[in-house]
């Protein structure tokens, strides 16, 4: 037998059936039988999605099968599920078979998929619509999510909400919003909703009082200009936090602040109130750390911001917390204040840190379409000694390549945050033309400028010994060194570095190698490269980006084929092999240019859980003459790829076809690959 599921309060009814499953079975702890379960009428969902929302209900159905208040839930979970995807018409029943097995089947009926047409704000006239439509937390419906959002009147009613809350962030202290009016005949697949807003006026702030018990200073908290401006919530608690470190940080490290808020509804004024009791001034009498077992004093030492004997300043606790925390060498840093009696000043500061794990061996696996299989061993020491040196050791082999590398970061070399990083690398390249072989070392000093932006200035010295050089390439040095000083700019807001769905990426670097550095060759290089992503909806993310580079050789007919650029293959214009976009040598072999650029566009979709689609256009070209750098003779790729988003990052197939294509080139190619292309 089905039992549909009624529109009845769930409170009455289920109450029902728990007191029929409490008087028929005592509580149970035995194993769970397995329950056979069948979704009929479920169309458009699929079963494991739907065994997962009622699992829990299943295991206790499975201990005690006399329960029948279990499956009762897990028929409402699952009509509930229906509404939060917008199956606003969604029923869901169940029948329970005991033989020849123990078996439920739920009988769905889900209904149209509904979506909301129109939505529309009346009387915001404060608040943009834009502001307010941002609270709504909304799926929409389409292959890509850029079409309706999928009604769910639990999601509108929770919108007026948070639109009342808004207002009253705002000052807008009466505000209303009404609940949400909606239009939509049974059996229709779109609905239309509009809610109604009256705002009010607009509260202001009439007087903010301190307390003459606390001392603070009014000029010091800015309360003159809070008096006369409109009312806001945060303003509200950013007062009380100012006046707490105020206290702080004259010595007081347990403040009580309290705020009180007067509303005067007749003249639409607030009256904010400061009151507390600063507490008892200390003197810091001693500095202790706890929790770290292998972290030198010293690194305490560098951090601490005050002192044995100095007057309590919360300010400087809070720098030290940073400035710990900063090192990356704690999961935890909390610090206690303790005074030794009850009356007196002096105060006990303990630090208690959690470390990290410090040393750590990985181990990579990936595949490129011209590497073919690559991978790669490393150990990493990040407290080497215990003063929170860095040490990075790793070797990377692929069908194409092979090498060693190793590098040592000393992090506040100078002692103004500003890293020491000495690394050296000894790697081997076989590419399209030739086959590379590096050695080199580099020291370089980088640190956080501004915000997101940081910079870092080095020297390089690499010895390179070109090998199975295509002979027409054979007019230029093959085994040489190069001494170059450098200075590179990078700001990265990303989301994520693996797969990001938001933010940008921006960098700039400056090369200037020259004889008396200690090289063969002399040259100037620029390189840049900058990246956008939006997303639209979740995971619909558009993602663009431009790379460039020029190099100016003393020598213009001399410039060594080790450093040219090259473009074209998985990451770059995707309708070509790797490096063979741009001009070659009789005999077909890429020549690479002074000069390269690469533009590209992709629009990254959701498919089936980590599987996600995309869509891309790249565009680039490559110049022999620096004379000639420009966006002429642009080569195209246009193509479709697939991406499994893993954790360690997405293994990506992409195949491109050339629209353009030239003479000697070939129409498509197809790339498989683990990593973005930028």
């Amino acid at each position: 037998m089905i039992v549909p599921r009624s529109s009845s309060p769930r409170g009455a009814t289920l109450a029902l059936a728990l007191l029929a499953g409490c008087a028929t079975a005592p509580e149970t702890t035995e194993a769970p039988s397995p329950v056979a379960v069948e979704f009929r009428g479920a169309g458009t969902q699929f079963d494991f999605r739907l065994r997962r929302v009622i699992a829990d209900h299943l295991v206790d159905f499975g201990r005690d099968s006399s329960r029948e208040a279990a499956i009762f839930d897990a028929a409402q979970d699952l009509q509930d599920h229906y509404l939060t995807l917008g199956f606003a018409d969604a029923q869901v029943g169940y029948g329970i078979e005991r033989a020849p097995a123990l078996r439920v089947v739920f009988e769905v009926r889900e209904g149209p998929r509904v979506t909301v047409s129109e939505l529309r704000l009346e009387g915001n006239d404060a608040l943009a619509a834009d502001e307010l439509l941002a609270l709504w937390s909304r799926t929409r419906s389409g292959v890509v999510g850029t079409g309706d959002p999928y009604f769910v009147e639990g999601d509108l009613h929770a919108f007026g909400l948070a639109m009342r809350a808004r207002y009253a962030q705002r000052g807008y202290l009466a505000a209303q919003v009404s609940p949400p009016r909606i239009v939509r005949n049974a059996g229709d697949e779109t609905a239309r909703v509009a809610f109604t807003i009256s705002e009010g006026p607009r509260y202001t702030m009439t007087a903010a009082e301190l307390a003459p018990q606390l001392g603070l200073d009014a000029t010091t908290l800015e309360v003159a200009k809070l008096v006369g401006q409109p009312f806001e919530r945060d303003q509200q608690e950013l007062l009380r936090q100012r006046a707490r470190m105020q206290l702080e940080g004259r010595g007081h490290p347990e403040p009580r602040v309290e705020l009180q808020t007067e509303v005067d509804h007749r003249t639409h004024t607030v009256t904010l109130r400061l009151s507390g009791e600063p507490g008892r001034r200390a003197r810091i009498a001693s500095v202790r750390v706890e929790g770290h077992d292998r972290t030198d004093d010293i690194v305490f030492a560098r951090a601490l911001q005050t002192s044995v004997g100095d007057v309590y300043d919360g300010r400087k606790v809070e720098a030290t917390t940073r400035e710990l925390y900063g090192t990356g060498l704690f999961r935890r840093v909390d610090v206690a204040r303790r005074f030794r009696d009850d009356r007196g000043e002096d105060l006990d500061l303990v630090i208690g840190v959690e470390e990290i794990e410090a040393r750590e061996v990985d181990a990579l696996l990936g595949y490129g379409s011209y590497e073919l299989l690559r991978g790669g061993l490393f150990y990493t020491d990040r407290n080497l000694f215990g003063r929170g040196h860095r040490l990075q050791l790793g070797a990377r082999a692929s069908l194409k390549s092979q090498g060693v590398s190793a590098s040592w970061t000393v992090p506040d070399a100078l002692g103004t945050g500003t890293a020491l990083t000495v690394s050296g690398h000894l790697r081997e390249r076989e590419e399209p033309a030739f086959t590379d072989v590096s050695r080199g070392v580099d020291v370089a000093l980088s640190r956080n400028l501004l915000g997101a932006l940081r910079g870092r200035v080095g020297y390089e010295l690499q010895a390179r010994d070109g090998r199975a050089i295509d002979e027409t390439l054979l007019d230029t040095e093959d085994n040489f060194e190069i001494g170059a000083l450098f200075a590179e700019l990078v700001l990265d807001t990303r989301d994520s570095p693996i797969y990001p769905s938001s933010g940008h990426r921006e960098s700039l670097k400056l090369e200037r190698a020259r004889q008396f550095l200690g090289g063969d060759i002399e040259l100037d290089r620029v390189s840049w490269s900058a990246a956008l992503f939006h997303a639209f909806a979740p995971d619909v993310v558009l993602g663009v980006s431009a790379r460039g580079g020029i190099a100016w050789p003393h020598d213009p007919d001399s410039l060594p084929v080790q450093e040219r650029f090259f473009n074209g293959g998985e990451s770059t214009v995707r309708s070509f092999r790797e490096a063979e976009l741009g001009p070659r040598t009789p005999a077909g072999a890429p020549l690479g240019g002074a000069y390269f650029n690469t533009f590209s566009a992709e629009l990254r979709v959701p498919l089936v859980r980590a599987l996600h689609g995309a869509v891309f256009a790249d565009a680039g070209n490559v110049g022999r003459d620096t004379d000639g750098f420009g966006l002429s003779k642009l080569s195209y790729g246009v193509g479709m790829g697939l991406r499994l988003v893993l954790p360690i990052g997405p293994i990506r197939l992409d195949g491109a076809v050339n629209p353009d294509r030239q003479p000697g080139e070939e129409s498509w190619a197809l790339h498989l690959s683990v990593g973005l292309p930028f």
